[in-house]
This record gives C-alpha cells, sequence and structure tokens, in this order.
C-alpha cells in the first residue's frame, strides 16, 4: 500500500503488534494483505495462466509474486518507495520468478496500464478516486479490478465479498470494466493454424471477444492475441470498442 498522503481518519485499522506492518516510515503506512486474502482477491478476478496482473502499491511484493507462483500469471507490482521496491525485487530474484513477476519503481500514476488483465488494489478510497479516471482511460472493457477494504467511489461492484482472517475481517470489491471489444471480418482468407481458424469462424461483427473467448473457453487474452494475428493476415479489419 502506497501514496499518496492521506488524511489520518482514511487511515485502514492497523494492529501495531503485527510483524506484517512495516510501519510509518513514508507519508502512507505500509500494510501488508494477509496472504489468505491475496489469495482470495485473485480467486474472485479469476486469473488464468498467460495473463497479465498489476498490483498497484506492490509493498512487499507478495500478490505479485503469488499471482506468478500459483495462478500462472506474468504479474507486475508498481512501488514508489525504494526500500520496498529493492526487498521485492530481491525475493522475486531468490524465488526464480524473474521471467515472470516485476516490479516497476514508479509512481503509480505514471505507469500505463492498457496491457492488464486484472488490477489489485489495497490504497485509500481518496486514492481510488484519484485513480479512476486512469483506470477508467486505460483498461479495456472486461478487465477485472479487486480492491481491499476500500471501494471505488462512483463504481458498482460486480461482487462485494467479507474474509476473515485473524484478528479482523476484510472486504473485497470486485469490478468490471464495462463496454465491448467487437472484431470486425475482413476479406476472406483461408487460415491453415486450427487454431486462429476457430477464433475466425467466431467472428460475426456482433460477437465481443469476452463472448468468443467464452465459447472457446480460454482467457480473453489469449483471443486477443489470436484476433492481432488475424488483423495482419487481413481476416480482421478492425476491433471496434463500445463503452
Amino acid at each position: 500500500m502506497g501514496e499518496p498522503p492521506p488524511w489520518l481518519w482514511d487511515l485502514p485499522l492497523i494492529n501495531l503488534y503485527n510483524t506484517d506492518v512495516i510501519g510509518f516510515m513514508y507519508d502512507v503506512p505500509f500494510v501488508a494483505t494477509p496472504e489468505v486474502v491475496v489469495r482470495r482477491m485473485l480467486q474472485l478476478a479469476r486469473v488464468q495462466p498467460g495473463e497479465v496482473v498489476y498490483d498497484l502499491g506492490s509493498g512487499d511484493g507478495r500478490i505479485v509474486i503469488i499471482a506468478a507462483k500459483e495462478f500462472g500469471a506474468r504479474s507486475y507490482g508498481v512501488e514508489i518507495r525504494k526500500d520496498l521496491y529493492e526487498q521485492s525485487m530481491a525475493r522475486i530474484k531468490d524465488m526464480g520468478l524473474a521471467d515472470r513477476a516485476t516490479i516497476i519503481n514508479a509512481s503509480f500514476y505514471d505507469v500505463p496500464l492498457t496491457d492488464a488483465d486484472v488490477v489489485t488494489m489495497y490504497l485509500l478510497t481518496s486514492v481510488n478516486e484519484r485513480l479512476r479516471p486512469k483506470l477508467e482511460k486505460e483498461l479495456r472493457p472486461a478487465t477485472r479490478v479487486v480492491t481491499h477494504d476500500f471501494e471505488v467511489p462512483g463504481w458498482r461492484p460486480v461482487v462485494v465479498e467479507e474474509v476473515y482472517e485473524d484478528w479482523r475481517s476484510h472486504k473485497l470489491y470486485l469490478y468490471k470494466i464495462p463496454g465491448r471489444e467487437i472484431p470486425l471480418p475482413g476479406k476472406p482468407v483461408t487460415v491453415e493454424d486450427r487454431w486462429l481458424r476457430q477464433v475466425a469462424e467466431l467472428i460475426d461483427g456482433n460477437r465481443s471477444l469476452e463472448e468468443i473467448a467464452g465459447k472457446l473457453g480460454v482467457p480473453i487474452r489469449r483471443v486477443r492475441e489470436a484476433v492481432e494475428q488475424l488483423s495482419k493476415i487481413g481476416a480482421v479489419e478492425e476491433v471496434k470498442i463500445i463503452k
């Protein structure tokens, strides 16, 4: 959890004797999300192998690490504190996850999120509110956003769930970016690759990438990548985005 300076009454309740609480070294305290809550956040978002996960304010990197190690994701953390960035990158390297997990030492306001399939956050409500325009601008339709304890003002969650852990409960909010990505058929082309042909046969100018992925039982990312290949050979004219 990190940045920018909060109002005192926005701060989460903290067990000062919990070793997961790193303290108040910077303007905002780092409060680690318990691992049982981390796993439930990723389960709630239905993270699939090969999907891209971004954790904003990644702290010690535990969400990034668990997403890569246990869910098979390509995961990125964004952490402004250099000490936490260095600690989490060292842990990632020690665990042999450097090919699947990365921490970016920067402000999450400055990091593009256009490639994300899932975004996780344990930030304050006020920070979520400031992030909202960036998320709405950069995230593609059907991208899932999971927040821990603090809502995104103005968004309606798909699921709200409580997770009980040790001394307190944790509230999780799952959101899905609205809209549809609709691939439009291009010129008639012979598609030899079986997988690409399966995707091409479902492109009719009405079905969205999410609907095609549902019919084929695969993540949207895999269909999107197939559509990109079909576009290169002219089988897809364009992808129309309706928000």
